[in-house]
């Protein structure tokens, strides 16, 4: 579906940028990362290998020859048909429904710790935060691209990548004044132990943290020259998402232990101890603020560019015409509407679980797992579309390895990691697998419906 007017192509090339960081970069993977120490430097570098430079390559290419609202959706359903299309689509819009309940727990939690520290895990409190958050930014999506482009270029300058630099600092001035580091740093330490391996789950999850790059794609109807644009901007933006991952996951980890870092609040956790400590409690509100906001930026950017990615799908297939609607900035205002009330009901899973860290590693398991069986599609389409294309050779054979690696962080996710209480291993699958079969029945019925 292509933008009605030529004066909506209004997003250049440093706000694609930053829509592209925001939408992958987020300061919440930080802590997961974290887990692993000194390894998660190798972990980053197989998944930015095999995955990362992959997609890179991929939404570059498929952006530019796709010029049109609608993103991967588009390109899947070029490869294998509509009902293949609508399928990859609603994958993907699924997987940040569950996700959405994550980002706004962690804002809540980081609200928390600078009013009332006790509340950092209070499952009432994050749930009542978690939903004035999400609505505030559904009802900010309604006003249109030009609202959330700036929310996102905001959160990714002021409220990721500061925040990025601060953590980073915070750990170099911690070994300036002599603290000893809470990992090893060597070239053995690079090497996963068997602990890692035990806690190999977290993988999934490190592969979930360079997801996103094709959300811009979403918007390739509003970009202004996307055959240049979009090139130049994948490129910049996976350099920068890699190496501020990398550096601020290891800094975490440099200043707590890793069996310290709290899912949730780790974070703020580290920033409290290293502030307090050097008498500089007064910044905490500032990075707590920053920290916010980038956790705004990026849900802004998902809860908007799902939406007309769905839109367009369910209007090219034919599925539920209730939700073709637009208001009258051309934003699909009934899809925006459906999403807050199914977050509404997901959100309420943190009064159903005793333990907020471990209903936050379920959902961020579960996320992962519709995650990766839609980038299973994403890259068999790319190989689909470019065969016979002999410039394409190294591309299809990343785009094979990027689906092996997809494949591998599915299997994990299976895995709870070994300092997650998920009670009974038989316990934890049923969840994970009522989970999946739970949000797959809508897609079985659109897919066994005939396609008109």
């Amino acid at each position: 579906m292509q933008t009605s007017s030529k004066s909506q192509r209004q997003l250049g090339l440093v706000k694609l940028i930053m829509i592209t960081v925001i939408s992958v970069d987020s300061i919440r993977n930080i802590p997961i990362a974290a887990q692993y120490g000194m390894s998660l430097v190798t972990f980053y570098l197989i998944a930015g290998a095999t995955f990362f430079l992959p997609l890179i390559l991929v939404t570059s290419r498929f952006a530019s020859a796709y010029p049109n609202t609608g993103g991967s959706y588009l390109w899947i359903e070029a490869a294998f048909g509509k009902k293949m299309g609508f399928a990859s689509i609603w994958l993907q819009w699924v997987y940040q429904l569950i996700w959405y309940p994550t980002i706004f727990a962690f804002i809540a939690s980081t609200l928390a710790s600078l009013i009332h520290p006790a509340w950092e895990t209070d499952a009432a409190f994050i749930l009542v935060l978690s939903l004035f958050g999400f609505w505030g930014m559904t009802f900010l999506s309604m006003r249109g691209i030009h609202a959330t482009s700036w929310m996102s270029s905001a959160g990714a300058v002021l409220g990721t990548l500061l925040p990025m630099g601060a953590v980073i600092f915070l750990a170099l001035f911690w070994l300036n004044k002599g603290h000893s580091s809470a990992i090893e740093f060597s070239s053995s330490a690079l090497i996963p132990t068997a602990q890692d391996l035990q806690n190999f789950g977290f993988f999934a999850n490190i592969l979930f943290s360079l997801l996103g790059l094709e959300v811009a794609a979403m918007h390739a109807g509003n970009v202004k020259t996307p055959e240049k644009t979009y090139r130049r901007a994948m490129l910049i933006a996976g350099v920068v998402i890699l190496a501020s991952l990398i550096f601020s996951s290891l800094a975490l980890c440099t200043v707590l232990p890793p069996q310290q870092i709290g899912l949730i609040n780790g974070l703020m956790t580290a920033f409290k101890a290293f502030l307090d400590q050097n008498q500089m409690g007064f910044l905490l509100p500032w990075i707590g603020a920053a920290v916010i906001l980038g956790g705004l930026g990026i849900a802004c950017s998902w809860i908007i560019g799902l939406a007309r990615g769905l839109q367009v799908a369910c209007q090219a297939s034919n599925v539920l015409p209730i939700l073709h609607r637009l208001n009258r900035q051309e934003m699909p205002v009934r899809i925006l509407l459906l999403q807050g009330l199914i977050f509404t009901l997901l959100v309420s899973l943190f009064l159903v679980f005793p333990n907020i860290n471990n209903s936050y590693w379920l959902l961020s398991a579960l996320t992962s797992q519709f995650a990766l069986a839609y980038y299973v599609l994403l890259f068999a389409a790319a190989i689909k579309l470019c065969q016979g294309n002999s410039k394409w050779g190294i591309g299809g054979l990343l785009s094979v390895l990027a689906i092996a690696t997809s494949a591998v962080g599915f299997i994990v996710g299976f895995i709870p990691p070994s300092n997650i209480e998920s009670g009974a291993i038989l316990k934890y699958e049923c969840l994970i697998c009522s989970g999946l079969v739970f949000f797959c029945l809508p897609l079985i019925y659109f897919w066994c419906r005939k396609t008109k």
